[in-house]
């Protein structure tokens, strides 16, 4: 079985029910929204405040809190006293790291316990060995199932949330740095949970790169179904950074997945306060429900692998470059654009420049094979119409080039629109409408190809949102750092609060900046610390330091 039920038509993959307080998630119920506060949850005081503004100023489903420590485990409860007597209803889920004792404790408190089986349990054993690596599950086995019972008491919800930058030890060494071990991981629990006929439960597989988060999703999945599990999935891109570039790389994490009926639950993790989170989410979910409305496409099979990348081979085109055109009717635009970004194409709207234009009507039997295409769908459900238009394509043994030419005029629906359609290999670059700002145009198109990995034109930043584990200012430190490296090219960064996933997340960045104590911050280059527990006021002028020093 696949994991979708169409690629074409909007589908629900319809999950199991799951009951987080008086909040049900799966089958038919609407998508929660989900944020995270950034306050240590050993201050009560400002952990409740900010729970209560979010919940006064938002309409926001669920929210959740850290709890780094037993000792945090009191405050847990105090706040959960705090905010009922307040009466804010919306439930609260205890996040919890490196310590199973936590989380049995946080159970007979809230409603619902997030715990990584990246580091749910440790153990000593290397796991090198066929044997060692079944005796540190049957480890696993035994403390989850413990837990579970403790949840099933108390009529708690679990959340089995692993990310692509905390696979434990174990997974690593025998999947590598891979879904198949991202998606593993999640299922070992799972079946402890479908042994123990716990089925309260809903999961999540993040990643900071789009493309790594959809492809785990698709692939849980494809795994559940063949082994007759349904459970919810709760969708997000962690680390997904601050401003547009994080809406945007949340959108295009997000909106291909429930573009194909998958999606239960949402958060879009900003760099910045909790309710900023929401409204994003809700022009997702709103998207979602928009492209619900499109007239239905051909039925159509499968025709590449959704698991993993491979590109669509065409005909020669723009050095192989993916390529950003613009159309403009007015040459002047153009040529008065002074940003640092040229398009490699400006599209004359009336003479079309060579290019063919081409929908889901088209007959592809009278296009001719060696004209680059612009596919311009007309469907309100963009992505099922390009993937017909490339179905038809293939069916007619064309290999012309294609650029996406999405008809939405917001930015954050063009990059749900094109993620989701070149993460399974298709479009040769993208194509947007002027509209009267050329080089903002220029400057979203660029963004949207290095989304999706295929052209690096500027820095990228990788930020987490901060929770009670940040020890440090991450939401000025982020804008500091985004000043400070503005004239470099090219570099990725990732500013981490703390080591959960800093480490991980960052493998494959340039330069990583995290947090390692109280106003304490070490400094990594190619994955590897290089100096360690900086004062956090020196510790952006170090990173300049090691930037230039490398260069």
């Amino acid at each position: 079985m696949e994991y979708t039920n169409s690629i074409t038509n909007y589908n629900r993959n319809l999950s199991c029910g799951v009951t987080i307080g008086g909040v049900k998630i799966g089958q038919e119920n609407p998508i929660a929204v989900q944020t995270m506060c950034n306050t240590s949850t050993a201050d009560i005081e400002k952990t409740v405040r900010q729970i209560v503004e979010v919940a006064q100023k938002t309409d926001c489903d669920i929210i959740r809190v850290s709890v780094p420590s037993i000792k945090d485990v009191e405050a847990l409860r105090q706040i959960h006293q705090r905010i009922r007597a307040l009466g804010v209803k919306m439930p609260l889920v205890a996040d919890v790291h490196f310590n199973a004792a936590i989380a049995f404790e946080c159970a007979k408190i809230v409603e619902k316990v997030r715990v990584n089986p990246g580091n749910f349990c440790h153990h000593s054993l290397p796991c090198l060995t066929e044997e060692e690596f079944k005796e540190e599950g049957r480890l696993l086995e035994k403390t989850f199932s413990d837990f579970l019972k403790v949840c099933k008491e108390h009529k708690t919800a679990v959340r089995i949330g692993t990310n692509h930058g905390s696979l434990s030890s174990r997974i690593l060494n025998r999947y590598g740095d891979t879904i198949e071990g991202m998606v593993e991981s999640v299922m070992e629990f799972l079946r402890v949970a479908v042994r123990e006929n716990f089925h309260n439960i809903a999961i999540s597989l993040k990643s900071s790169n789009p493309n790594v988060a959809i492809r785990a999703a698709r692939l849980m999945v494809k795994r559940m179904k063949d082994e007759n599990m349904n459970f919810p999935l709760h969708l997000g891109v962690t680390e997904a950074g601050e401003g547009e570039d994080g809406r945007l790389k949340s959108a295009a994490g997000i909106c291909p997945l429930l573009n194909d009926g998958i999606g239960d639950t949402i958060r879009v993790s900003l760099t910045e306060e909790p309710e900023n989170e929401i409204l994003p989410a809700k022009e997702i979910i709103a998207y979602r429900d928009y492209i619900k409305g499109g007239d239905k496409l051909p039925e159509i099979p499968l025709f590449y692998d959704p698991y993993n990348y491979k590109k669509r081979e065409v005909l020669p085109f723009n050095n192989q470059i993916a390529a950003v055109a613009v159309i403009s009717d007015k040459k002047e635009e153009a040529e008065a654009s002074n940003g640092d970004l040229k398009p490699d194409f400006v599209i004359d709207g009336n003479t079309k420049n060579g290019f063919v234009f081409v929908d889901e009507d088209t007959d592809f039997s009278k296009i001719d094979k060696t004209k680059p295409l612009v596919a311009k769908p007309k469907n309100k459900n963009q992505v099922g119409a390009f993937r017909y238009i490339f179905y038809q394509l293939e069916k007619n043994g064309m290999k012309n080039p294609v650029l996406l030419c999405p008809k939405s005029k917001e930015s954050f629906k063009i990059a749900a629109d094109c993620a989701g359609v070149f993460i399974d290999g298709f479009g040769d670059g993208i194509c947007l409408e002027s509209n009267g700002n050329f080089t903002k145009t220029v400057r979203l198109a660029f963004k949207i190809l290095q989304i999706s990995r295929l052209r690096i034109t500027g820095n990228e930043y990788v930020s987490c949102p901060g929770c009670g584990r940040t020890l440090y200012d991450l939401q000025s430190t982020v804008k500091k750092i985004k000043e400070a490296t503005k004239n470099y090219r090219n570099l990725k960064i990732a500013v981490m609060g703390c080591i959960v996933n800093g480490p991980g997340e960052m493998a494959d960045a340039d330069y990583g900046y995290v947090g390692d104590g109280k106003n304490k911050i070490s400094l990594y280059k190619d994955g590897k610390m290089v100096k360690k527990s900086i004062p956090e006021e020196e510790a952006v002028g170090e990173l300049l330091k090691l930037i230039d020093n490398s260069h």
